[in-house]
């Protein structure tokens, strides 16, 4: 099945995705469509106020796409989150988020908790930059060895109770992770998969540096 990229603003080289750009649906998240105009790529949607990017290139992003949403300026949700809605309803596949991250914490934060609504909407989804994957997970899950070293698990809620971790450096049953505390941090996989169960949802940061 095609998975959807989706595209924002934030630091990213999207050279380094080349492998699921190519073959994906493509959304574009105001600055985000302009990086992908930049290198050649037809966009299916490109979403956003557009206040980001010059005349000339808002004209790059229009030829450049299929279909151009253009949003006010002065609106309730981020250009990322719109564009993450039009997903749910009308995107295929699993969503990659791509520029998501960068110098503004408050977007990045801001970004990872949007992952609740995709997983609310039933979407798998994660988030990717340069050195960490992001993803959320409810119940149980089996995370591969997959190219990172650590794996980080946090709390969506304030706790999340009945966590039982297989395969870690650190493996447990019936583990209580509190969101303050830094108990799920820098763990690692031993072999070429863990599993996970818990009692609630959990971010699942993997990362190498």
């Amino acid at each position: 099945m095609q998975d959807t990229v989706i595209v924002a603003g934030g630091t990213c080289d999207l050279t380094k995705y080349e492998d699921i750009l190519g073959k994906a649906y493509l959304i574009g998240a105001d600055r985000g469509a302009l990086y992908l105009a930049d290198l050649g790529y037809r966009v299916d949607l490109s979403v956003g106020d557009f206040d980001s990017v010059s005349k000339a290139e808002y004209k790059k992003i229009c030829n450049a796409s299929k279909e151009v949403e253009k949003l006010y300026p002065e609106k309730d949700d981020t250009d990322l989150e719109h564009a993450i809605k039009r997903a749910i309803d009308t995107a295929p596949g699993t969503i990659h988020i791509i520029g998501a991250t960068g110098t503004r914490l408050d977007q990045t934060f801001c970004a990872i908790n949007l992952l609740m609504m995709l997983h609310k909407g039933g979407r798998e989804a994660y988030i990717h930059d340069e050195h960490n994957r992001i993803r959320l997970i409810e119940g149980k899950a089996v995370i591969k060895r997959d190219g990172y070293r650590y794996v980080s698990l946090i709390p969506c809620d304030d706790t999340v109770t009945d966590v039982s971790l297989s395969g870690f450096k650190y493996s447990g049953e019936h583990i209580t992770l509190d969101k303050h505390t830094s108990l799920g941090i820098s763990n690692e996989i031993e072999g070429d998969l863990a599993q996970i169960s818990c009692g609630g949802c959990l971010f699942i940061f993997e990362s190498n540096d």
